[in-house]
């Protein structure tokens, strides 16, 4: 079972609220929060004492009620670190409700030892604002937990929200590299077989031939751990790659390669190329009496693979090429930007070409 930490640690290592900060944030909120308290006394108690109440008397209310909501708060951050608010939820608003009053208690017993040195006995006869006073602290006391109690709430779902978004990305990013990361089997069994033939008949154009497949896995594996990669080396792998399907395809294949200048120095993710033109070639009749014609151009910062519509119907397909080239290109932060249209006539898939300014990482 996986092993959380406390939240008030977790937000302080990952550099959401420092503990210094936080602390005087709290301290400031809690001055406030009782000199607030202390007005509304004044205003409904119109006793001559308390409107002349004495920076001594201010002075000691507002210590007591930051010693009060100290207590609670350092109490919860104890019991935290044994019993997280995402793991143990009723526990821990048990624990408050049995300690806030036990603690407004002790607090109100040291606070009635204390206060003889700020505010004379005689200030405290009337037994009407001793009875407001006492309202006003429950009051506070339970407002305070209240308050404690839906904020780690919050934080506990802020905890879960990130924990998740962290996972989903992580994911997205192993997802992104298998997919990168594989060739089809099918194509490397394919290119063995036809090297087999090549070699006997042709051993100089056996060695072109290796030379070529060579490129072609020395791309893969450098662009192992690329997100993204410059179109001019995406083109020179598919050169190489489009070599390879030649040599077995010969007259039934056919590749036009038109491409701005201008978009050479632009990126996209590696091996997208190869997915499309795997997927035409895979999908396609190619025959010297049906030739696969096969356009590869960009235009409007885009890059477009469009070959002519012969469909093989004994090809046996699982449908997740072009799904897995969008959620690599969701994952760039760019959903719904891969294109396919089909006329029926003719088959183009679209990606758009990313500027170097926008991501940094090749």
């Amino acid at each position: 079972m996986r092993n959380f930490k406390p939240l008030h640690q977790y937000w302080s290592e990952n550099g959401q609220i420092p503990h210094k900060i936080g602390f005087l944030k709290r301290f400031i909120a809690e001055i406030i929060t009782s000199l607030l308290f202390l007005f509304t006394i004044t205003i409904v108690v119109k006793e001559e004492s308390l409107q002349t109440m004495q920076f001594k008397a201010v002075l000691f209310f507002v210590s007591f009620i930051v010693f009060l909501s100290e207590g609670i708060f350092v109490f919860d951050a104890l019991v935290g670190k044994r019993y997280p608010w995402h793991e143990a939820l009723l526990k821990r608003v048990i624990a408050l409700l049995i300690f806030a009053p036990f603690w407004l208690v002790i607090t109100g017993i040291t606070g009635n030892w204390v206060r003889p040195f700020f505010i004379p006995d005689e200030s405290m006869r009337d037994p009407d604002s001793f009875a407001l006073g006492i309202t006003i602290l429950v009051l506070f006391v339970t407002i305070f937990v209240a308050a404690l109690v839906a904020n780690n709430y919050h934080n506990s779902l802020k905890y879960f929200i990130l924990e998740n978004e962290k996972l989903r990305q992580e994911k997205l990013r192993l997802d992104y590299f298998a997919l990168q990361d594989q060739l089809n089997p099918h194509f490397l069994f394919n290119n063995l077989s036809t090297l087999m033939a090549i070699i006997p008949e042709n051993p100089d154009k056996a060695l072109i031939f290796i030379e070529k497949f060579t490129d072609v896995y020395r791309y893969v594996l450098k662009n192992t751990n690329s997100r993204l990669t410059l179109l001019e080396e995406e083109l020179e792998f598919i050169r190489a790659y489009i070599t390879l399907h030649k040599e077995r395809l010969a007259e039934g294949f056919i590749c036009n390669i038109e491409v701005e200048k201008d978009a050479l120095n632009k990126l996209l993710p590696p091996l997208s190329l190869q997915y499309l033109v795997e997927n035409a070639i895979k999908h396609n009749l190619a025959t010297e009496s049906r030739p696969l014609k096969l356009d590869i151009y960009t235009k409007n910062n885009r890059l477009t693979v469009s070959n002519n519509y012969q469909p093989r119907n004994s090809t046996y397909s699982t449908n997740t090429g072009l799904s897995n080239l969008k959620k690599r290109y969701q994952y760039l932060g760019l959903k719904g930007s891969v294109e396919v249209l089909n006329t029926n006539e003719t088959f183009s898939v679209s990606i758009p070409l990313i500027q170097k300014s926008d991501h940094h990482e090749l």
